[in-house]
Order: C-alpha cells, then structure tokens, then sequence
C-alpha cells in the first residue's frame, strides 16, 4: 500500500523578522533613518552574523513609542 505525502498548506509565509531594508519600507521610512533610530536605541536590531536583523514585535513596539503628534506644529 503507498502512501501519499499529504498536500502544503496554501497558507500564505508568516513574516516574524526583516532584513534593513525590508523593515525601513516596513516602517515607512529610509534605512538611513532607521540607521539613525538603532544608533539612538530606539530599535533592537539582532544579528545573524554581521547581517541585521528587525522583529516584527520590535518594530511594532517602536511604532507604538513615537509620538502621536508632529514635534513641531504649524503656527496659526
């Protein structure tokens, strides 16, 4: 009697984890500017080796630390 290997999941890949780049677009932002945010300690970034890596549980914890209003707001 064969057996059948059962058929993948067509469940589309869960993201847990970002390159720079990925996560700068991700964020809505450069990568220079998410350079400046690591520098700063406003991001955990882990490595694998020398190559960067972003949570998605640590980029929504920075999200939900900025600032719900502009630093400066327009003069009336």
């Amino acid at each position: 009697m064969s057996r059948r290997m059962p058929e993948p999941d067509n469940h589309p890949a869960v993201v847990v984890a970002f390159d720079h780049n990925s996560a700068a677009e991700a964020l809505g932002i450069s990568p220079t500017r998410l350079r400046q945010h690591v520098r700063m300690g406003d991001v955990t970034v882990h490595f694998s080796g020398t190559k960067p890596i972003y949570l998605l549980a640590d980029l929504e914890h920075f999200v939900e630390q900025l600032p719900t209003r502009p630093n400066r707001l327009p003069k009336l």
